[in-house]
Order: C-alpha cells, then sequence, then structure tokens
C-alpha cells in the first residue's frame, strides 16, 4: 500500500509541475511571446488571407518551390507547386477559413521555424456550414527574404472519446 501512494503521489507531483496541453484543443490558443514567434504566427494568419482570395495561386506562391503538402481532406500528397495548386483549386471551393486552436512554435534557427497543434475550418459543405478540425505542422525556410512553407502537414482530428 506505502508503494501504491508512493507512486500516486510522484505521479500528482510530476502532473503539477509538467505544463500539460489540454486534452481538448478546441479552446486553448498558445500566445506567440517573442518577436520571432509573432512573426511566424503571422505566416498562418497571411496563409489564411491567401485562402480568403479564392485564388489557388495565391497560395501556392506562400509554399516553397520544393515544398510538400500533406492536405487534411486528400490522401494524396502534393510536392510540386502544381500538385499543390490542384488541391486548392478544389479545397477552396469549401470557402474555407482557418482558427487556430491550439499552437506550438519553435524556432529552428535563423531561417527555419515550425508550427504545429491544432486548428478549425470553417467551411461551406453541401452549401451548409460545417466545422472541420484538424492537427497541422507547417514548417518554414526563409528563402530569398521571404518566409515560405516547405511542409505542410495537417490531418484530420479523430474523434474524442470521454477518456479524452
Amino acid at each position: 500500500m506505502k508503494k501504491l501512494l508512493f507512486v500516486i503521489s510522484l505521479l500528482l507531483s510530476a502532473a503539477v509541475v509538467a505544463k500539460e496541453p489540454p486534452k481538448r484543443y478546441d479552446h486553448v490558443a498558445v500566445a506567440p511571446t517573442t518577436a520571432e514567434e509573432k512573426e511566424i504566427a503571422g505566416l498562418f494568419d497571411r496563409w489564411n488571407a491567401a485562402l480568403a482570395t479564392g485564388k489557388p495561386e495565391e497560395v501556392v506562391k506562400l509554399y516553397a518551390p520544393n515544398g510538400i503538402l500533406q492536405p487534411t481532406v486528400s490522401n494524396k500528397i502534393r510536392a510540386t507547386p502544381e500538385e499543390i495548386k490542384e488541391y486548392f483549386e478544389h479545397f477552396l471551393l469549401l470557402k474555407p477559413k482557418g482558427t487556430i486552436n491550439y499552437r506550438q512554435i519553435r524556432i529552428l534557427g535563423e531561417n527555419l521555424a515550425l508550427d504545429s497543434g491544432a486548428y478549425t475550418f470553417d467551411v461551406l459543405k453541401n452549401g451548409k456550414p460545417a466545422k472541420v478540425r484538424a492537427r497541422y505542422t507547417y514548417v518554414y525556410e526563409k528563402i530569398d527574404g521571404d518566409w515560405k512553407i516547405i511542409n505542410h502537414h495537417s490531418s484530420a482530428m479523430p474523434e474524442f472519446t470521454e477518456e479524452d
């Protein structure tokens, strides 16, 4: 019994010390704190604004020529500007507008950064408003003075259970 109480107390103290992300990411956004983090956070806003234009070519401009897109609503990985454009030709028909729900930004170097977390897209499915929740990772590289997406992975959020 003493052993069990000791283990429980260790677990409880670790839970207090560790900054665990919330189990549901739909209500928490981690605010960027440094100037570099704010700059990287702004890149999502730029990408979201490009979506709002409804023009796939505006979105594609934000990806590096060798950028990779692993999209939310398609099983096909896009590895060329043409393939990325083809994906957004279809995705933009949903009139997507993204909202960050949770994020972690990592500055990996002077010209490299990572933004990952969870986001929700408001879309129109069959003419009716719907929400698509997904996990995301953007890897950015500064190329010729401009941040470009070199890897964008997005996967639909699995269904939550009561244990989550």
